[in-house]
């Protein structure tokens, strides 16, 4: 027997991750025609060990730094983290951001553009999905 609302609170969270998606494209769009292209440099990598049910998974989320149009030196680290999608140490990347907002910097290859909005996307599914399944039963 289902728990009352559970269907309701996965459709709900199912729809919410597709807005998070869709905000997260956006960025890309407005970064794609609005945004400076300049070189960062990964000067750190944020590593971040965790055990969950008794196996232990390691994540690195690399540290970026670059200059901005005002000169102005910024670090960030990237929107997307997990394994292979790291960057090494002392690497050279492409780097996008906006104008008076380059906190919303992102590096620009391929698995760190589509990656964050692609994994939303396919995580909102399973829920909404997991959500009609729980309603239809």
């Amino acid at each position: 027997m289902a728990v009352p609302g559970a269907d309701l609170l996965c459709v709900a969270v199912g729809l919410l991750l597709y807005a998070c998606a869709w905000r997260d494209a956006r960025l890309v769009r407005r970064l794609r025609r609005e945004g400076f292209r300049t070189e960062g440099l990964v000067v750190a990598n944020i590593v971040d060990r965790h055990s969950q049910n008794g196996n232990r998974s390691t994540t690195q989320t690399p540290v970026i730094r670059f200059h901005d149009h005002q000169g102005y030196m910024v670090e960030f680290t990237t929107a997307i983290q997990g394994v292979g999608l790291g960057l090494a140490n002392g690497r050279r990347v492409d780097v996008r951001y906006l104008p008076g907002e380059s906190q919303k910097a992102r590096v620009w290859m391929r698995r760190h553009i589509i990656g964050p909005a692609a994994a939303l996307t396919l995580i909102g599914t399973l829920f909404l999905g997991f959500g009609l399944v729980i309603a239809f039963s």
